[in-house]
């Protein structure tokens, strides 16, 4: 029946930033007095005053809240996603008499699961309660992993598997969904990358948690160090879970820990930046909405070049192996590796949102990683003391690539703004698509009997990053040809 006018919303920006700005006044000729988010998009051609106090409280509320969650939550799903591998290193695999190829297909079953509850599980999390859901899924995960040290066979390894690929699906898309819903585009970027850097961490603290349950906890209680790493891993992730029914919160109009005025801030917030958070209902028009736009076809391919960049991080272990270094030392290298990683995803995070950019961010990063890939490409030499220094320190500079994940994300928050369901759908399409392709490809790339010199892997990652800056500049360009992003039919 029409579409958003791109001029009104340009115009809706430019003076929302000067209502932002200047300080409340209490008095106003519009009525802040407004009690459900439908009472609120009814004036849609007014914008509503905020008090900067309330402001600021509301902000500090939801950081305590749901952004420290967001980052033990992740900090849980990494850790419970892969602990496989220290789980076989551990003495799994001979307990069991399981082979490399039942751990292959372990992690083809996850994926398999994490695939299909995407899509799905995202649209529940626009239907009902996101401080439910998301938590009840959290528990969800953590209780399978608990259940890891009653495997026996393959078999209901394989089954496991695919329950935690299942529970696990909702929970990042689902926590980006959230997180537009309530930060404006100069706060979404570091909030994002926060939660992001859960996932470096536990990398980094991983194997030390590992060692350490293997040197204490082997054979108490008649259980071994391999099936201890399950259940202690397992109650943490429970144990977050369960907070986060206290902590977390649903959406600015229906969250029960807001004050009155707290509440009448968010609501206004999304309301005056044009963030929409009611779902409408779902039908074949919106999923052709999505479809039918260039950016998720775009985020896809930029997601893709991204995670092929990171292949060096995921083999640096093999490489240092394979180099003639102990495997002891070549584990202890993936604690500083995921360290930087961290780092570099919290300082882009707050660069981002500070410059108010995502497109030259994430060209920059790509490009730094395409330098790192161009001198690995050149020295392809089997001595350790020439290329192993090389390998670990390109293997650091690259492992901040993984914050491009994460501005994706914010990207896509920012595009569908307008529409909550596309939104939904299209982060979670986007996020689906960008581990499906590059886990495939990777398998061609990153061909293990081509350690230590990885050719094609490393021609591939350079590849890749130039691709991405092109992807990247193309994005750009479309936003700022089409300066409201998506344009929303209404039906």
């Amino acid at each position: 029946m029409g579409i958003i006018s791109d001029s009104a919303s340009s115009s809706n920006n430019s003076i929302n930033e000067q209502i932002l700005s200047e300080p409340y006044k209490g008095g106003s000729k519009i009525n802040p007095s407004y009690g459900t988010i439908k009472e609120l998009e009814d004036i849609s051609s007014q914008l509503v005053p905020i008090d900067p106090i309330v402001q600021e409280r509301l902000l500090r509320k939801l950081d305590v809240r749901m952004t420290i969650w967001g980052f033990f939550a992740s900090f849980s799903c990494y850790l419970n996603r892969n602990n496989m591998q220290n789980a076989f290193t551990m003495g799994m695999d001979k307990e069991l008499n399981l082979d490399s190829n039942v751990y292959n297909w372990s992690v083809t079953m996850f994926f398999i699961g994490y695939t299909i509850l995407q899509i799905p599980g995202n649209i529940l999390i626009t239907k009902s309660l996101p401080r439910c859901v998301i938590p009840s899924f959290a528990i969800i995960w953590s209780s399978i992993v608990c259940f890891m040290p009653a495997v026996k066979s393959y078999n209901t390894l394989w089954l496991l598997r695919f329950m935690l690929g299942l529970a696990q699906a909702p929970f990042y898309p689902g926590m980006a969904l959230l997180l537009g819903s309530w930060y404006t585009k100069n706060e979404l970027g570091k909030r994002n990358m926060a939660i992001a850097s859960g996932i470096p961490i536990a990398g980094a603290v991983g194997g030390f948690v590992a060692a350490g349950i293997t040197k204490v906890m082997d054979g108490a209680g008649g259980l071994l160090s391999w099936q201890w790493l399950f259940i202690i891993e397992g109650l943490i992730g429970v144990l977050v879970g369960v907070s986060g029914y206290y902590l977390l919160p649903n959406y600015p109009h229906n969250t029960p820990w807001l004050t009155s005025e707290e509440r009448q801030v968010a609501m206004a917030r999304v309301h005056n930046h044009g963030i929409h958070v009611i779902s409408n209902k779902y039908n074949w028009q919106t999923i052709t909405n999505v479809l039918i736009s260039p950016y998720p076809w775009l985020l896809i391919v930029l997601w893709t070049c991204s995670t092929i960049c990171l292949g060096i991080v995921d083999n640096l272990v093999i490489i240092l192996r394979d180099l003639g270094y102990s495997v002891t030392f070549a584990n202890l290298m993936l604690t500083p590796l995921h360290i930087c990683g961290a780092i570099v995803t919290v300082f882009l995070g707050w660069s981002s949102d500070k410059r108010k950019d995502r497109a030259f961010h994430t060209a920059g990063i790509l490009l730094w990683v395409g330098v790192w890939y161009s001198a690995l490409v050149m020295i392809n030499s089997d001595e350790q003391n020439n290329s192993g220094r090389l390998v670990i320190a390109a293997a650091c500079a690259i492992s901040g690539n993984a914050s491009t994940l994460s501005l994706c994300l914010v990207w896509v928050s920012e595009i569908y703004k307008k529409d909550h369901n596309s939104r939904a759908i299209a982060m979670a399409f986007i996020n689906t698509m960008g581990m499906v392709i590059p886990n495939i490809l990777n398998v061609k790339f990153w061909v293990v009997t081509d350690s230590p010199n990885f050719v094609t892997g490393k021609l591939a990652g350079m590849s890749s990053s130039i691709l991405g800056i092109t992807i990247t500049i193309i994005i750009w360009f479309l936003l700022r040809v089409n300066s409201s992003g998506f344009q929303i039919y209404k039906y």
